[in-house]
């Protein structure tokens, strides 16, 4: 079995009684750690689990309580299992438990040394008895539940009975794993055991492989009894987050996209991959730190506050609302970088495993969040290895919007307002010497959350300026007690705190987010380590990332290039030509064609709104404008859509709530993410009085004469066509009469479509040509034939998109890789 290489399980029975009750009225808990002597086990979970139990037994002998109401009668078992045999198990377990597991300096500090001996004593404890098993085969599952479940044999029917599980090893054994289980621990369910299992990331490296995962853990275990664990969850500022924003109404009630400039979400590492080669080469940073602990912090500082933080169902319930609003990320929001020495080092350390070229050990990227709280806010997320300086942190920064009208010369009264606004949760490392929340002191004192304090202490921080201000300029909310991730996350499992853990919903939704950018193909820029001459600097641009300082050869991961021509497509690089059959043409990858397109929309938009206070474009139906439409909504949702008026190109005959309407995409996909007046939709009117496409009912005509009545001297802005495999674009199809209708009819109704929905209204030639910009934005390899084919041809009956050619106005092609070369590169 292949989990048996990994799992390890632990125990240890021991038992605080305050009074003498009998035993079966002890509440009772056994931890069960899987994979317990493995690498996260040795440097943090065993730590944790010691943490956790020695709070507990200090905090029962002192009679304090911890989270609530205190048990007084408490019974820990804790069992530990691997496949080495008994002497070298047990061996193992007890070097970890001896020289990983230490007291922490507060107790090392006491002058007393009562709190120092007291450890040592609960430490002496759990070395002594631990008890080491075997798990080889499933008769060891047999034994090992049966061990679990005498445990709750004797437990009276009201005592709080529970099994904690903590999966500390390979998602692949998973299922193998919690199968056995599940099979032979059943008898806890009978014994009405509430069952806790901890699993750690990766989940999954799609959303595919997520879906998959969590339906196998779930025929198995509830919903509820799964704690997915995110360790950044766990760190102190991290769980402040929500407590904080909840205690501060001033700040809360302008985190909005009024007040807010950006949010920066930042995790920086000075490390290289020396201990993770085999599984970094697999995930990349995206998989590794943006899918899962940066969307995390996202969903904390942007979801809505519930009225009751303490209720879990509705925190969940917000995060999962924020997740649906963010918008999928794509390669024109993101950049990439691998420091230099990545593939030496994995050569070096995996001398038999297959270096991934374009694995990403930088990621920067910009989310976009289509809410009316947050459209337009740009939430930056980065993070890398082997950069200048460890840190991490979310950075809210305001608006300058402050305008004095009157006294503006006199300070004394407003000094508070001429420093520079931000908010920042400074989770660890980096210029603040301990984790600690920053406030500017243009905002009012802040109220410090729970196991944090104002703190006025200089020393503080490793320089005079942070965070772009000087240190003084800040209020500082600073930890208490800086408690570790994996002791805080035990110590939540215990008392239910779900909303510190990732559900399957979530995971999702946040797999949803970054599915497409995982897969897709990425341009790695080269950097040297601790990135000494800044190569990783960027600005924003309209929601696309640019670096500052220009590629060059050094700094750009490339194959081996030769230029070749169009039909030379065993090369990997070919030459593009300025235009296609004499009209401009523009090539890239599907996504970030996308963006061009939208890009010069933007950019016609701007001049015509200008000189004639209005903007007319119209749009085809088909798949290939879906990306189009998202990255309008997402990238240009502040274009000025009151002065916008959209149009169709085309439109099938069936209603707009059937699937294959041109509409109901473009109104799924664009219209319902911008603030565009309705009045300024113009959608083809194929269903009327309950009928479709009735000539007698006109429709062709009404759609042409509201264009001619709405748009001046009926000359279109704008005019984004497809191009169809066998040439046809609107709904003008090959050999159709349509093609060659009178210069004064611009919408027909046709039943020369495809045989399924054959019967389409469409715009004509004559008004396409009267436009004053026609894109036509083809993609795909299935386009690549018929691009071949239009090169060679002049016939517009066979070819109805040959007859574009307006009048007065240019036509720009619009070609994704695919199209144009069958997927090879482009120089």
């Amino acid at each position: 079995m292949a989990f048996l290489t990994l799992a390890v399980c632990c125990l240890l029975s021991l038992s605080v009684v305050h009074s003498q009750p009998s035993e079966a009225e002890n509440d009772h808990t056994v931890f069960v750690l899987i994979g317990g002597t493995g690498d996260l086990a040795a440097k943090y979970l065993w730590q944790g689990v010691f943490n956790v139990y020695r709070s507990y037994m200090d905090r029962a002998q002192s009679s304090e309580s911890i989270d609530g109401p205190l048990i007084v009668n408490l019974t820990f078992d804790f069992f530990t299992a691997a496949r080495q045999s008994q002497d070298l198990g047990n061996a193992t377990v007890k070097k970890i438990l001896s020289y990983n597991v230490t007291c922490d300096q507060e107790s090392e500090d006491r002058e007393d040394g009562f709190s120092l001996s007291l450890c040592q004593k609960w430490k002496s404890e759990l070395i002594n008895k631990v008890v080491y098993t075997p798990l080889q085969n499933e008769e060891d599952f047999v034994s090992l539940c049966s061990q679990i479940i005498s445990k709750f044999s004797l437990s009276a029917s009201q005592a709080k009975k529970e099994v904690l599980i903590y999966m500390a090893i390979a998602p692949s054994a998973y299922e193998s794993v919690l199968q056995n289980l599940n099979k032979h621990c059943y008898g806890l369910r009978e014994n009405k055991v509430k069952i806790k299992v901890a699993l750690e990331k990766p989940f999954g490296i799609d959303k595919a492989s997520a879906e998959t995962m969590s339906k196998q853990i779930l025929k198995y275990f509830r919903e509820d009894e799964i704690y997915r664990v995110d360790h950044f969850l766990g760190k102190p500022v991290v769980k402040a987050i929500l407590p904080f924003r909840a205690q501060n109404s001033e700040i809360e009630k302008i985190l909005d996209k009024d007040h807010v400039e950006k949010v920066e979400i930042f995790l920086k590492e000075t490390i290289g991959i020396e201990d993770r080669v085999h599984l970094y080469n697999s995930l990349g940073v995206l998989r590794d730190i943006h899918q899962n602990h940066l969307t995390q912090l996202l969903t904390l500082v942007a979801m809505d506050l519930p009225s009751d933080l303490r209720d879990t169902a509705k925190v969940q319930e917000n995060k999962e609302r924020l997740l649906r609003q963010v918008e999928t990320v794509r390669r024109h929001n993101s950049l990439f970088g691998q420091f230099s020495d990545y593939a030496d080092l994995v050569k070096k350390l995996e001398s038999n495993l297959s270096v991934s070229v374009d694995v990403p050990t930088f990621a920067a990227t910009v989310v976009k969040i289509n809410s009316p709280r947050w459209r337009s806010v740009p939430f930056l997320l980065v993070s890398g290895k082997s950069l200048d300086i460890r840190e991490s942190f979310v950075r809210i920064i305001f608006k300058n919007n402050y305008v004095c009208v009157s006294q503006c010369d006199d300070q004394t009264g407003n000094e508070q307002s001429s420093y520079f606004k931000q908010v920042v949760f400074h989770i660890g490392h980096g210029s603040v010497k301990r984790p600690s929340i920053l406030v500017s002191k243009s905002f009012r004192n802040p109220v410090c959350p729970d196991n944090f304090l104002e703190s006025i202490d200089p020393s503080l921080f490793t320089s005079v300026s942070v965070y772009g201000e000087k240190a003084s300029h800040f209020y500082v909310c600073s930890v208490v007690k800086d408690i570790p991730a994996y002791e805080s996350i035990i110590s939540n499992m215990l008392v239910g705190k779900q909303e510190n853990f990732v559900n399957t919903k979530i995971l999702l939704l946040s797999w949803q987010i970054w599915d497409y950018l995982v897969n897709a193909e990425k341009k790695v820029r080269i950097y040297d380590k601790s990135d000494p001459r800044g190569h990783l600097n960027f600005v924003i641009k309209e929601s696309q990332l640019e670096y500052v300082h220009d590629d060059d050869e050094s700094n750009v991961v490339i194959e081996d290039e030769k230029v070749v021509t169009h039909s030379e497509v065993m090369h990997e690089y070919v030459q593009t030509p300025a235009t296609f059959l004499g009209r401009k043409l523009k090539t890239s990858h599907s996504d970030h064609l996308a963006f061009l397109l939208a890009r010069d929309i933007d950019l016609a938009a701007g001049v015509e709104i200008q000189n004639k206070g209005s903007f007319h474009i119209a749009f085809s139906g088909g798949t290939s404008l879906t990306k189009l439409f998202q990255v309008l909504a997402q990238s240009f949702a502040n274009l000025h859509w009151h002065s916008i008026h959209v149009w169709q190109v085309d439109e099938r005959c069936v209603p707009h709530q059937d699937e294959r309407s041109n509409f109901q995409m473009l109104d799924r996909e664009l219209l319902r993410f911008v603030d565009i007046p309705y009045s300024n939709i113009h959608a083809m009117p194929v269903y009327t009085g309950g009928m479709l496409c009735d000539d007698e009912l006109g429709g062709a005509h009404a759609y042409a004469d509201t264009l001619r009545h709405i748009v001046p001297n009926s000359q279109l802005d704008y005019v984004i066509l497809g191009l169809g495999a066998d040439g046809h674009t609107a709904s003008l199809f090959p050999f159709s009469s349509d093609i060659h209708v009178d210069t004064n009819t611009f919408v027909v109704t046709t039943d020369d479509g495809p045989a399924e929905t054959n019967r389409r209204m469409t715009i004509t030639l004559p008004l396409i040509n009267k436009a004053k910009n026609v894109a036509i934005f083809v993609t795909g390899k299935h386009k690549r034939d018929i691009v071949n084919q239009l090169e060679t041809s002049k016939s517009v009956d066979k070819y109805p998109v040959l007859g574009v050619n307006p009048i007065n106005g240019t036509v720009t092609w619009y070609m994704d890789y695919n199209a144009y070369t069958g997927g090879v590169h482009v120089l």
